[in-house]
């Protein structure tokens, strides 16, 4: 089995991941639909696209801020294990929602840290 990965940007938050769920989605063409008659779908696939959930463990403050600049643009490259080949593989993706998480305060440093940072990441 292949050792997870996740490398944005070159930051490789690997360690902070709690979960990394990777799904394909499928592009259907326009013409692509069930037969009103015999109810039998017609696809035409033109392409397949990577989708991950990503779900991170606790984060600091830098490490935040890190993150929220790596995935900040329209589009970033990252690395991931493809399930189907199990092959490390860096793809271009986008990400449109990021929940941050609660921000809480470490009462003994008085550091700020993150929990319950999520996001998805879909292939450009």
């Amino acid at each position: 089995m292949a050792k997870p990965v996740l490398i944005i940007n070159g930051h490789d938050y690997a360690p902070l991941v709690e979960s990394l769920e990777i799904s394909r989605n499928d592009l259907d063409a326009d013409g692509s639909g069930r037969d009103v008659q015999t109810g039998l779908m017609y696809r035409t696939r033109i392409a397949k696209k990577m989708k991950a959930e990503v779900r991170l463990l606790r984060l600091q403050q830098a490490q935040m801020q890190q993150l929220a600049a790596d995935i900040a643009g329209v589009y970033y490259s990252a690395m991931v294990v493809d399930p189907e080949s199990g092959a490390q593989v860096t793809k271009s993706f986008y990400t449109s929602t990021v929940p941050f998480g609660a921000q809480r305060l470490n009462r003994e440093t008085g550091a700020p840290y993150y929990d319950g940072v999520s996001f998805s990441m879909t292939e450009r």
